[in-house]
C-alpha cells in the first residue's frame, strides 16, 4: 500500500506543478468576439477555463496587436474539472518583468497549502 501512496502523492504534485503555468490571471476576463469561438465569444473566462484545453489559443477580448493575450492550459476538460474538485486556487502571481510567478493552492479535503513558484522568462539580461 505504501508505493499506491507514494505513487499518487507523486501523481499530485506533478499536477500542481503543471497547473501552477495556468495564467491565472486572464480570470474574468472576456472572450474575444469571435465567430470561432461559438457560445463562448464575449462571456467571463472561467478558472476551469485557464487550464482547459478546449481554449488554447482563444484571444481574449483585451488583446491588442502588439499584445495578444490567450489562453493556454493543457489538461483535458476533465482534468480541469476534478483538479478544481480537489483544490482551491488561494493566490495567483502574474509574471513579473523578471518572469517570477507564484501560485498558492489548497487541497480541499487536507486543507494542506502547496506553493507552486516558477520561472517562466529569462530577463536576467544586463543582471551581475
Amino acid at each position: 500500500m505504501k508505493n499506491k501512496l507514494l505513487i499518487n502523492k507523486m501523481k499530485n504534485a506533478a499536477e500542481l506543478a503543471w497547473a501552477a503555468y495556468g495564467y491565472f490571471d486572464l480570470i474574468g476576463k472576456k472572450f474575444a468576439h469571435k465567430k470561432e469561438y461559438g457560445n463562448r465569444t464575449n462571456t467571463k473566462i472561467t478558472l476551469h477555463d485557464i487550464l482547459d484545453s478546449t481554449y488554447v489559443n482563444y484571444e481574449t477580448h483585451d488583446s491588442t496587436f502588439s499584445n495578444t493575450l490567450k489562453l493556454k492550459g493543457d489538461f483535458t476538460p476533465t482534468q480541469a474539472k476534478r483538479f478544481f474538485e480537489r483544490y482551491d486556487l488561494l493566490i495567483h502571481q502574474p509574471n513579473t518583468e523578471s518572469g517570477f510567478s507564484a501560485t498558492l493552492f489548497q487541497n480541499k479535503e487536507s486543507k494542506e497549502f502547496t506553493l507552486a513558484i516558477i520561472s517562466t522568462e529569462s530577463k536576467c539580461d544586463g543582471i551581475k
